[in-house]
């Protein structure tokens, strides 16, 4: 396992500069979150020390980041008043394209990394990231969630999802232009899974991780270099001293499973405890994760 030290480079972002919180309140920071892993997702979790940020338009959720078609169709007709500026067609064109431009920019550029709100272990969450008996979930809060990772503060945010009947979902204008808006919103049939977000922009910093588990040179993270719309996502360093507060074995766990995990823990020198799940009536074979899982 590597050292869980960190490049001298990454601790600008240790520094008190808060990211933005949204749809939470104060009393809410210290409630538990968690994670629910396969065991190659813990072991990348440990080895690369960073969490994944995928893309909105790679989640599963046809809904992912794009606009109320309410509230689009009122763009469309707000936007009408700019072809009196210009006569070409093709111009005329581009202002029609404008909200759905805006759609696929902000579902291109946002990446999320997800966790799941809830005191207690959630039997739906164990089926639906984990799927089988070798997999974990970890613990942390929504504070440790602000503090221990690495994102740049100015274009990130931390906030709950809100589920709703997504295309008679109503926002402001305002809100519909702004993708970070639109990623903390999911339609109804999603509420059970309670969500948290981590919401940052699609560029590489020198807090984040190359897909080889190396910090990336000042160098290749300047100007257009930063860019990385090839890439389905990216790794987003982390403090995991600091981000995690129990690991649980999923339920049903066999021995060799659970002394596992606790090795692994052992030899990363994370002071983290790690138990047996509490739901005894779950069953969870041999399926896998959700594909493309946040």
């Amino acid at each position: 396992m590597v050292s869980n030290s960190r490049n001298s480079a990454l601790v600008i972002y240790e520094l008190n500069k808060m990211i933005e919180i949204k749809n939470i309140n104060e009393n809410e920071l210290d409630l538990t979150v968690w994670r629910y892993l396969p065991l190659a997702k813990l072991v990348s979790l440990l080895t690369y020390q960073s969490l994944w940020f995928c893309k909105l338009n790679v989640l599963q959720d046809q809904y992912e980041g794009k606009i109320p078609l309410q509230v689009k169709a009122k763009m469309h007709e707000e936007n009408q008043s700019w072809k009196r500026a210009f006569t070409e067609p093709e111009l005329h064109e581009q202002i029609d394209n404008w909200p759905n431009q805006n759609e696929e920019d902000g579902r291109e550029l946002l990446v999320v990394n997800c966790w799941f709100l809830g005191e207690k272990e959630s039997a739906e969450m164990w089926r639906d990231y984990v799927g089988s008996r070798e997999g974990v979930a970890i613990k942390s809060t929504i504070r440790k969630l602000m503090n221990a990772v690495y994102m740049h503060p100015e274009v990130s945010c931390i906030g709950k999802v809100c589920y709703t009947e997504h295309d008679n979902h109503e926002m402001s204008l305002y809100e519909a232009h702004q993708a970070h808006e639109r990623a903390l919103i999911k339609d109804k049939p999603f509420c059970y899974e309670q969500e948290i977000r981590l919401i940052t922009m699609n560029f590489k910093i020198s807090a984040c991780v190359s897909k080889h588990g190396e910090p990336f040179l000042p160098e290749q993270v300047a100007g257009k270099h930063m860019n990385n719309f090839e890439n389905p996502g990216l790794y987003i360093g982390v403090n995991l001293n600091q981000l995690l507060k129990g690991v649980v074995v999923a339920p049903h766990a066999e021995e060799w499973f659970e002394l596992l995990v606790k090795r692994i823990m052992h030899l990363t020198t994370i002071p983290v405890t790690v138990t047996r799940s509490e739901l005894e009536d779950v069953q969870l074979g041999t399926g896998s994760a959700k594909p493309h899982s946040a």
